[in-house]
């Protein structure tokens, strides 16, 4: 089951909110919804958006106090370098050997899915061209794996 919960921080400004803040939020609603782990944007924030480092670094953290794995979406380095040059967005993307898994996906039924929101309707958004170079493949990475160590903050 997914469960959606929204917060009030304005757009752009979660890098301002203390960290034991926004990592007390992940943590609570990780306990209170019996989260076995956490699917957070990769600790580069993917697009370098503040406010997806932000929330990136407050998950990991809540979780290294807990046991629940905490896994990144992240873009391959070619697909973010590619955006990067043809949108000059801020993508970052890992090497192959920093990508832990491939889960295949249905780019129909996604792209049928993100034509219901107004902001990705254009066929010019970056979504469309980064589906395009991803393939039928989304990558993760482990910022911190399932019964692994837990590494210094990051």
């Amino acid at each position: 089951m997914v469960t959606v919960t929204l917060l009030d921080y304005p757009d752009g400004h979660l890098a301002a909110v203390p960290l034991d803040e926004l990592s007390g939020h992940v943590a609570r609603l990780a306990a209170r919804h019996g989260a076995e782990g956490l699917l957070v944007f990769d600790d580069t924030g993917i697009t370098g958006h503040p406010d997806h480092q932000a929330a990136t670094h407050a998950a990991v953290h809540a979780a290294r106090t807990g046991t629940a794995p905490v896994l990144a979406w992240a873009l391959q380095d070619t697909v973010a370098d590619r955006l990067r040059e043809e949108t000059g967005g801020a993508f970052m993307g890992q090497p192959p050997g920093r990508i832990d898994l491939c889960i295949r996906v249905d780019r129909a039924r996604q792209r049928r899915a993100a034509l219901m929101h107004a902001s990705q309707i254009s066929p010019a958004a970056v979504l469309w061209r980064r589906l395009q170079l991803q393939g039928d493949c989304e990558h993760l990475r482990w910022l911190l794996p399932p019964g692994g160590p837990r590494p210094a903050p990051i």
